[in-house]
């Protein structure tokens, strides 16, 4: 009924619509209020009109939005900026690659060719050596007094022919 009030229907349509509410009395009454309704809007609808002509109106918009302050723009990077940015993830991955060849390389660590050795006896001390690139170790005895204890002759002979 809003399109056949409204006149949007086609002429076919339109008589289909009219033919429908002149069949029914609670159509017609329908009709009857929403064209009331649609009448007293369209007559007290208010009318705006803009002191100056539509060109001048979006003319005085442009203007001021060309008098406006451009928007500061952001600053270029400096030279070192642009490095850091570079850098810092470049030095972060060497690191780690420098950490990662490190712990495959046994042979770097200072401290390889030494190994514990437990000792026992107080008369006794010992001194080890361990040779990565020999696949040797090697541990030497030697008697921490300058007398020999009786029985021990046994022990001398045997930390003699160890050491050659």
């Amino acid at each position: 009924m809003h399109a056949f009030l409204d006149g949007e229907l086609s002429e076919r349509e339109a008589r289909e619509v009219a033919a429908a509410i002149e069949a029914d009395p609670e159509a017609r009454r329908l009709f009857s209020e929403l064209k009331t309704t649609s009448g007293v809007l369209r007559e007290n609808e208010p009318q705006l009109t803009v002191p100056e002509s539509r060109e001048f109106y979006w003319s005085k918009i442009e203007k001021a939005i060309e008098r406006a302050e451009p928007e500061p723009v952001a600053p270029i990077l400096s030279l070192w900026m642009g490095l850091r940015r570079f850098m810092v993830p470049a030095a972060g991955v060497a690191l780690v690659l420098i950490l990662g060849i490190a712990s495959f390389n046994k042979s770097t660590d200072p401290l390889s060719h030494l190994a514990e050795v437990e000792n026992l006896s107080e008369h006794m001390s010992s001194f080890s050596f361990r040779s990565q690139s020999h696949n040797m170790f090697v541990v030497w005895l030697h008697e921490n007094s300058d007398h020999q204890v009786p029985g021990d002759a046994e022990a001398t002979d045997l930390e003699d022919e160890i050491i050659q």
